[in-house]
């Protein structure tokens, strides 16, 4: 594993400086602000893997037209994103992008970007209950994402808080590609006395009819990537009473969930459960929640403990995450 560190004045400027250097593969380990100069600058920490090169997985001829159309629409995205960042800036959307609020957001939320501070405060305030999930769960729970995100924890912190309401749960490991994953759910299950079952994603389908005791059935899947591509989670779509939830790094919430978002079109993606909430340098990273069509969040991984450190997010408690740590003043020359 190849691991850097990039930084710049914004963290749009050190994410490209990421992709840049390692690729769209990157994998973001952390992000937060340092003072270097006497000036401010966003720091991320990027890492990619050295694998052996594996065999392409090859989307059938119909996935060409969903990919081309994915592609379009990223490229729209870009487009706007830029059309919002090139326009003039007051001192405080300056500030708040220079934390990680995206330029779409302040544009959408604060009067086509013409608006003042608290405007744009008071929009944000009145729409954090609409990013919060509906409380109902399906019985079939799909946690989807890319590596090293928290999937397989959050599986087991989900599990056990369900379980200690009185629900029985199952749990169910498709991830047959990663190394060492069938220990490291088999451990978990084990200690907390889950009853675990392991099954290919072609075969699931199937065997997902033989789970009729559960109320909930806890899906670990396999990390989006070659090995497992995004077109490949269609095949759970007809599963009675299933949903998707993709499990994302906080801190990743503006800098790579819209990207990986536009490669999950097609896919009911029902919530958000961010991880690793407790390394989060600034709420000015979770602003990307409110980007159009982003899902609403369900939960939020605040530790190592389990149960302990796994929430249901309330608004309440989303806008207080997305006011950590936010600078409101704008900083004045000279000063």
């Amino acid at each position: 594993m190849k691991v850097q560190k990039f930084r710049a004045k914004t963290s749009v400027e050190a994410l490209a400086k990421v992709k840049e250097a390692l690729g769209e593969e990157a994998v973001i380990l952390s992000t937060r602000r340092v003072r270097e100069d006497g000036r401010w600058l966003y720091e991320i920490t990027a890492a990619i893997d050295f694998e052996p090169e594996e065999k392409e997985t090859k989307p059938p001829e119909r996935e060409n037209i969903s990919v081309l159309m994915k592609e379009i629409a990223s490229l729209k995205e870009i487009i706007l994103g830029l059309e919002a960042s090139l326009k003039p800036r007051s001192a405080w959307t300056e500030l708040f992008i220079e934390q990680g609020v995206p330029a779409r957001v302040i544009k959408i939320l604060s009067g086509n970007g013409n608006g003042s501070k608290e405007l744009f405060l008071k929009n944000i305030a009145a729409k954090v209950r609409e990013r919060v999930a509906p409380a109902r769960l399906s019985k079939f729970l799909f946690f989807i994402g890319q590596a090293g995100v928290g999937k397989t924890t959050s599986v087991i912190k989900l599990a056990a808080r369900l379980s200690a309401a009185g629900y029985r749960v199952g749990l169910v490991s498709l991830d047959t590609v990663r190394v060492g994953a069938r220990e490291q759910i088999s451990r978990f299950a084990e200690l907390l006395e889950f009853p675990l079952y392991f099954s290919h994603p072609e075969d699931f389908p199937e065997e997902s009819k033989k789970l009729k005791e559960f109320d909930y059935v806890l899906i670990d899947t396999p990390a989006l990537g070659a090995g497992f591509p995004e077109f490949g989670l269609k095949k759970f779509l007809n599963i009675k009473d299933s949903s998707f939830h993709l499990v994302v790094r906080a801190a990743d919430v503006s800098l790579v969930l819209p990207s990986l978002f536009k490669r999950l079109r097609g896919i009911p993606v029902a919530s958000l459960v961010l991880t690793h909430v407790e390394s989060l340098p600034s709420g000015g990273l979770l602003f990307g929640l409110f980007l159009p069509e982003m899902p609403p969040v369900s939960f939020i991984s605040t530790g190592d403990q389990v149960p302990e450190d796994f929430e249901r997010v309330t608004p309440k408690r989303l806008f207080g995450l997305l006011m950590r740590n936010l600078e409101l003043e704008e900083r004045y020359a000279g000063v």
